[in-house]
């Protein structure tokens, strides 16, 4: 099954990418992992706390409080403060959500190409990008809607707060069917429509289109990858959550020493801190980065490995495939006992092409035969030569 085998081949094309190890294709490559990070930013559109919409909202919680209060709690001030606040966030999660769709094509670019040209790729991506950005943010908001209405609509008609408690149940259960499956979306998206996009300049329902076909055809083999990926995540996320425990501790302990030595300095010292806080929480960022990025790169080569294999015209890495799959990232196999346990193999024209090779040699007229003649056979059919020939074991 291609989603079994295709998990070796990942890992030897992830180790012809990264061995020998390039520090600026790996500090490139980090960066473009550390935004695709936020790469669920467009498709967790509803990740704000859904209490927003119902706290405090029932009838029976406004029982006791008037309009007039309410009007006083909430001041013109208060309103300002709270939309300036919303649209910063807002302005902040548009800009890394555009910004992760564009490097989700940098990504798979730089693994097809195996160079990274952030800006270049960037540039050349940027429609699909927005693309595929409008498509998470919608995607994100139906299944925000899908879970918030009927929630809603528990709130303002439960009788009680013990009549909504009775629902929540089923809420929660609708909202882990609703996430599984905005989940998978996701990830298909990513992982497989989005390298559809990038070969055939399609946008992100064409490409969808024509993923389906495949899908459909080999089902069993995306449904084995989305198994295998999850248990992999679960198992790699551990080791590397430790790790980046203790390496962030290692680089976090000098900086903290250093701001606590700052601070005794006065104003001065504050400004100082602040200044080697930032850089330590980048270069912690940025190691975290380097540490998590071989392993999104070998999930992303193991989609590709997949797409490829269940349908030859959207191979993105046909010469990463070639190179794994021949002598590129396998032990070489003995080919002499190859040969030898063959039955197909042709034997018959092995020895012919020898023969062939001995016969031009020996058959040539020799350059001391001043006859040049060898049908004469005055020198070549004597007898002693017969001789001559089984005694050298000719």
């Amino acid at each position: 099954m291609d989603a079994v085998d295709d998990l070796s081949d990942a890992i030897d094309t992830t180790r012809n990418l990264l061995i020998p190890v390039r520090a600026w294709l790996w500090v490139k490559l980090a960066v473009v992992v550390f935004f695709l990070g936020g790469g669920g930013a467009g498709a967790n559109f509803s990740s704000g706390d859904p209490t927003m919409f119902t706290g405090d909202a029932g009838p029976t919680d406004f029982d006791d409080i008037t309009v007039a209060e309410i009007t006083e709690m909430v001041t013109t001030e208060l309103l300002v403060l709270i939309a300036i606040v919303a649209i910063v966030v807002f302005l902040i999660w548009l800009f890394f959500a555009v910004l992760a769709a564009v490097m989700e094509f940098v990504f798979i670019e730089s693994l097809r190409s195996m160079e990274v040209s952030i800006i270049s790729y960037g540039m050349d991506n940027f429609g699909r990008a927005l693309r595929l950005f409008v498509f998470r943010a919608l995607v994100g908001l139906v299944a925000a809607l899908i879970v918030l209405v009927p929630l809603g609509a528990i709130v303002y008609t439960a009788s009680s707060l013990e009549a909504i408690l009775g629902s929540l149940v089923l809420i929660i259960l609708l909202a882990l069917a609703v996430g599984l499956a905005h989940s998978i979306v996701m990830r298909f998206t990513s992982e497989f429509v989005a390298p559809i996009m990038l070969l055939e300049s399609r946008g992100v329902l064409g490409g969808w289109s024509r993923f389906w076909g495949t899908f459909k055809a080999n089902w069993t083999e995306y449904v084995v990858y989305l198994l295998l990926v999850w248990i992999l995540q679960l198992v790699i996320g551990i080791g590397v959550g430790i790790l980046m425990l203790i390496v962030g501790l290692i680089v976090a302990i000098p900086f903290l020493i250093l701001i606590f030595a700052l601070l005794t300095l006065g104003d001065i010292g504050i400004l100082l801190a602040v200044i080697v806080g930032v850089v330590g929480a980048v270069l912690l960022l940025l190691v975290s980065a380097l540490i998590s990025m071989p392993v999104r790169t070998y999930f992303q080569y193991y989609a590709l490995l997949l797409l490829g294999d269940t349908n030859d015209d959207l191979d993105l890495i046909p010469d990463q495939r070639e190179a794994v799959r021949s002598d590129g990232g396998r032990p070489e196999p003995d080919r002499s006992d190859e040969r030898r346990d063959d039955p197909d193999r042709d034997t018959e024209n092995d020895w012919d092409s020898r023969a062939d090779e001995t016969d031009d040699e020996w058959d040539s007229t020799p350059s001391w035969d001043d006859d040049g003649d060898s049908e004469s056979g005055s020198d070549w059919d004597e007898p002693d030569d017969d001789d001559r020939d089984d005694d050298r074991g000719w």
